[in-house]
């Protein structure tokens, strides 16, 4: 008789309890946390020292109605906005790039305008380098016959070296562009493969 009668008010209490969450029900709540010990405590509130490692909330009949994740440390937190980061950089390669025949027509193009403004830098650079050889050679005919340089030539000739100078540090930095864009590519199209499989 008290089983039946035990099974029944168990029966009841459960058809109260999801007739009381479809309602929007706001009635008595347990917490279930795991202590220290390793043990899972259910308990009508989670002591303060508890709720860093996170916890559920429960209807007195055991529906959990809401789970509290554990709160992350240092080294998790770091590794979680890695992972978001990664995403959103994921997220932008496959919305960007159709495919890996993609990926290499844009870093021709970009590669393209690049070796075309090297190759101006080399001429130019050819055509200083060839007015500093006339200017020298002016200079040494003019010393070979006993005279003396004119501060002019000899301020021609340092203005011209410092445009090759100048236009050599703008090759370099042109190089090492191509070089970056070659190795960005290069990881954009390893990373398009193992996310899109193709």
């Amino acid at each position: 008789m008290k089983t039946a009668l035990a099974l029944a008010l168990t029966s009841a209490l459960l058809t109260l309890d999801v007739g009381a969450a479809n309602q929007g029900w706001d009635g008595m709540k347990l917490y279930r946390y795991t202590n220290e010990h390793g043990v899972q405590v259910l308990d009508d509130t989670v002591p303060p020292r508890y709720v860093a490692g996170g916890y559920e909330v429960l209807t007195p009949s055991g529906r959990v109605l809401e789970v509290v994740e554990p709160e992350l440390t240092g080294k998790q937190l770091a590794e979680k906005e890695r992972r978001e980061a990664q995403q959103a950089i994921d997220l932008q390669l496959l919305k960007r790039y159709n495919s890996v025949a993609d990926i290499e027509s844009a870093r021709k193009r970009k590669l393209a305008i690049v070796q075309q403004d090297m190759a101006i830098l080399r001429s130019n650079m050819s055509s200083l380098n060839r007015q500093i050889e006339s200017e020298e050679s002016a200079a040494a005919r003019t010393q070979r016959n006993g005279g003396a340089v004119s501060p002019e030539l000899l301020a021609r000739i340092a203005n011209l070296r410092k445009e090759v100078a100048v236009v050599s540090e703008r090759l370099s930095l042109r190089e090492k562009e191509a070089l970056t864009i070659n190795s960005e590519f290069d990881e954009a199209a390893s990373r398009y493969q193992e996310i899109a499989g193709k």
